[in-house]
């Protein structure tokens, strides 16, 4: 077995980190059998890849996902590795046992890092008690449209229902689909009927990222704004939304979250928006910190791309919910308010999700203006249509209207690296605007130039993922303006966080933002090209979508899902059992 571990690590399938664990637990457990601690490097390598767990019976499938994997190892017989991992008692411990184990053998054959069997029952249990928390007896009947053209779908009234009714409501739904404009209602309801009762709720806003957290505000405020509310209800709503990391006080120079099981969060109600993105720890992490007579409301599309980091929290909630008791908390908004159904943006995106190849050729070339397919591009091409695009961010007269004019268009792409990798087209179109601006080919900072944040720096309210544009101030010094609650702020650059240029974004990166039209660039094809990827890029758009791709790499990439190893559905079963 160690010349196994040796040739995975050599053909790229462990990292040096895999191997170290597997060498410790093969000294710390010397009478386990040699399978244990091969179990346990494929486990680190499957969270490294973002599953939660390693099932045993799908390596191969994993193995032949993964890129450069090459010939599938000889491994384990299933059946005889989980044998092997039940007898290792100390290394190995199985579902329904809490001794401290390096891994954990689920009864379905999941093999854990231990820490994220933890998580998973964590969430589960968490979850689970709000889903049974019932204030049905105390609601107040739904409230009805408060202004022309708010009127309600059946499943908004649904979904605010679940809200008043429920401790944990799940919305979920495609973008526009009106998922926030039901939350607006929701909280309305819920102050409405906590200032009756004299205590109206405290309510916090969040998402996984700086820049869903501020569109989630900005929706919200202008749909509190549409609804003509009174004052009493309007002064109760959150203006500002948080990102989870500062909701929670995760540092990286604390031990622990500032708010934890010990010390709870301080609000009756917690929304967080673009859920898909959480991950399986920051999900832990957040049920440890709910109140337990608080409501957690989450919203997010489940077939939006899953969270870089471990886990696959939202489409695991979304299959516990075919049965008792997520089943009454769950509600999937089916009506697109963004397209019409003659839409062939619409159209295209619902035929990824189906798998519908041939759909999604169709409305590739029958889009018209709204969606463009281009197959036979060159660099030239993306970065002269590039160029166009972000004309109005130059034609702008000051900061508020470039970030507004930044936000009509974009260019996302399937990879970071490689020619058709944002890296090298950002280059490109970087260089191609300063040609013909007249600047130096290596300025660093010119007005226009669009910028990422890639580093959280909460002392300055700017987060991973953010976006600013260079432009001058009153005096004509270059500052790097981001959107605020109440306008632009300005940066002095020598204070930025780590950043990069911003005309070239991943759609990994583009998750939880929305531009009026992108340029969606796939590149070769690639295991990172997936049915997620492409309705992801391409549901960032609002108005219209150019995508530069190849027939035969769509067709791959529509019919490649990806694959997320979770046991975190059976968890929320076996919680359900237990309540």
């Amino acid at each position: 077995m160690t010349v196994t571990l040796d040739v995975l690590q050599r053909s790229g399938r462990l990292r040096r980190a895999d191997a170290a664990l597997a060498a410790w637990v093969a000294r710390a457990f010397p009478d386990a059998a040699p399978e244990v601690a091969l179990a346990a490097a494929l486990a680190a390598r499957a969270v490294g890849d973002g599953h939660s767990t390693l099932e045993l019976t799908r390596v191969h499938e994993w193995f032949a996902q993964l890129e450069g994997a090459g010939r599938p190892p000889e491994l384990p017989e299933a059946g005889a590795w989980q044998a092997a991992l039940r007898a290792a008692a100390g290394a190995c411990r199985t579902g329904d046992s809490i001794s401290p184990a390096p891994l954990t053998l689920d009864t379905q054959g999941r093999i854990y890092l231990s820490r994220y069997f933890d998580a998973e029952r964590r969430v589960a249990a968490t979850l689970a008690a709000h889903a049974t928390g019932d204030d049905a007896e105390n609601r107040s009947p739904v409230p009805g449209p408060r202004s022309p053209g708010s009127e309600l779908d059946p499943e908004q009234h649904r979904a605010i229902d679940i809200a008043l009714s429920h401790h944990f409501a799940l919305i979920t739904g495609s973008p526009g689909s009106g998922k926030t404009f039901s939350v607006a209602h929701m909280l309305a309801a819920l102050v409405r009927d906590g200032s009756a009762r004299g205590k109206p709720p405290r309510i916090a806003l969040a998402a996984p990222t700086g820049k869903a957290a501020t569109r989630l505000a900005e929706s919200l405020r202008a749909q509190v704004t549409r609804m003509n509310l009174p004052d009493t209800i309007t002064t109760a709503l959150p203006r500002d939304a948080s990102t989870l990391h500062r909701l929670l006080g995760i540092s990286p120079w604390r031990a622990q979250p500032r708010h934890h099981r010990g010390v709870p969060l301080p609000f009756d109600v917690v929304v967080v928006d673009e859920a898909s993105m959480i991950d399986l720890p920051l999900m832990a992490r957040l049920g440890d910190a709910l109140a337990s007579d608080a409501r957690l409301i989450l919203l997010g599309d489940p077939n939006q791309l899953s969270a870089v980091e471990a886990g696959n929290v939202l489409p695991a909630l979304v299959e516990a919910a075919s049965a008792p008791p997520f089943d009454a908390c769950h509600v999937t908004l089916a009506r697109s308010h963004r397209f019409g159904a003659d839409s062939a943006l619409g159209r295209l995106a619902q035929a990824i999700v189906a798998n519908d190849v041939d759909t999604a050729l169709t409305a590739l070339r029958g889009g018209d203006n709204d969606v463009r397919w281009i197959d036979d591009d060159t660099q030239a091409m993306r970065v002269e249509s590039a160029c166009a695009g972000y004309a109005p961010v130059f034609a702008a007269h000051e900061p508020a209207a470039a970030l507004a004019a930044a936000r009509d268009f974009r260019v996302l792409t399937a990879l970071r690296h490689g020619p058709h990798g944002c890296l090298a087209l950002n280059r490109a179109i970087e260089a191609r605007l300063k040609r013909t601006r007249g600047l130096h080919a290596d300025a660093e900072w010119w007005p226009g130039r669009l910028i990422l944040v890639t580093a959280n720096r909460d002392e300055l309210g700017l987060y991973n993922g953010d976006t600013g544009v260079v432009w001058p101030d009153a005096d004509g010094s270059l500052r790097a303006w981001f959107e605020g609650a109440v306008g632009p702020r300005a940066f002095a650059p020598a204070a930025l966080p780590p950043h990069e240029g911003a005309f070239a974004l991943t759609v990994h990166k583009a998750q939880g933002s929305e531009f009026g039209r992108v340029a969606l660039v796939t590149g070769p094809d690639s295991p990172a090209l997936t049915r997620e990827l492409l309705y992801t890029g391409i549901t960032r758009a609002r108005i219209g979508i150019t995508v530069y791709a190849d027939a035969d790499i769509l067709r791959a990439g529509i019919g490649r899902r990806t694959l997320r190893m979770t046991g975190l559905a059976e968890r929320l079963r076996e919680a359900a059992a237990g309540t």
